[in-house]
């Protein structure tokens, strides 16, 4: 009997060490940083949100290994976080990393890495052609309104030369009111300005080609829009709920653009009588 107790636990002891490598975690301030090793390179699986931590460093490297990955959920729904610091070694972001951060301000990213950068606190690839994440507490402003209270906003000016802006870059940004695209732009990719509810109208730029997949969902505040003549594909649910999106004028032919199911303004799906689409 003892000598099968020793060999069972001889077993789980061996079993331990085999997969200590798989998940382990790195305790930063008081907010544990759960990294995964694979091929020799350090995975950012999750950052859990256990105190009032206002920063988070993703470090350059974990236990030897360099970090280069941020996993998609990585650091979501952290409700303390202000300020995410990235490390030089990380050459890919998941879409949805960061998602839902509404007190974050800023991402401050090593100046030696040579694939993302941050200008003014926005997360951008190096090249500056693409913005990956705006901070959904960058940049509040405060007005006064004629009944005297007080309303917070966001404005916004995109850099030129910025050609795509990425999945879900905006994400519930509630508090943007006022963007002003390049004329750079190309793409604006899948719920890039998801729920933006207080974004009023926005001028198109004239080289943009597609609108992703709920790219303009619920943006509620928009009443208008037109859309330049370069357009090749709109996406489905593009606009999406946008209820008092009621005139939108399209400057290119209707068989010339790939449309996504039920693209236009709906009502939680269903037509709006008083929609008027033209097209030239």
């Amino acid at each position: 009997m003892k000598k099968r107790a020793i060999i069972i636990f001889s077993l789980i002891l061996c079993m331990s060490v085999l997969f200590s490598g798989c998940a382990e975690e790195l305790e930063i301030g008081k907010n544990e940083i759960t990294f995964k090793i694979e091929n020799g390179e350090a995975v950012v699986r999750e950052v859990s949100d256990t105190s009032a931590t206002k920063e988070i460093t993703i470090p350059d490297e974990y236990e030897g290994a360099p970090v280069t990955k941020i996993a998609d959920f990585a650091a979501v729904n952290i409700e303390s976080i202000e300020i995410i610091h990235i490390g030089k070694n990380v050459k890919e972001i998941g879409n949805w990393a960061f998602e839902n951060n509404q007190n974050l301000t800023a991402f401050k990213v090593s100046e030696d890495n040579p694939y993302f950068c941050d200008v003014d606190g926005v997360l951008f690839t190096k090249d500056l052609k693409t913005l990956l994440f705006y901070p959904a507490a960058r940049g509040i402003q405060t007005k006064e309104e004629p009944d005297g209270s007080a309303v917070k906003y966001i404005e916004y000016v995109v850099p030129e030369g910025v050609e795509t802006i990425r999945t879900k870059a905006f994400y519930k940004c509630a508090l943007l009111t006022k963007l002003t695209l390049p004329q750079s732009l190309k793409s604006i990719e899948e719920k890039a300005f998801f729920r933006c509810s207080a974004m009023e109208n926005t001028v198109l730029p004239a080289k943009l080609e597609c609108i992703g997949k709920d790219a303009f969902s619920y943006c509620t505040s928009f009443t208008e829009i037109v859309i330049p003549a370069s357009i090749k594909q709109i996406d489905t649910y593009a606009f999406f709920n946008c209820t008092q999106l009621l005139k939108i004028d399209i400057l290119a032919a209707e068989n010339d653009v790939t449309l996504g199911e039920k693209w236009y303004p709906t009502d939680n799906g269903r037509s709006i009588d008083s929609l008027h689409i033209t097209w030239t």
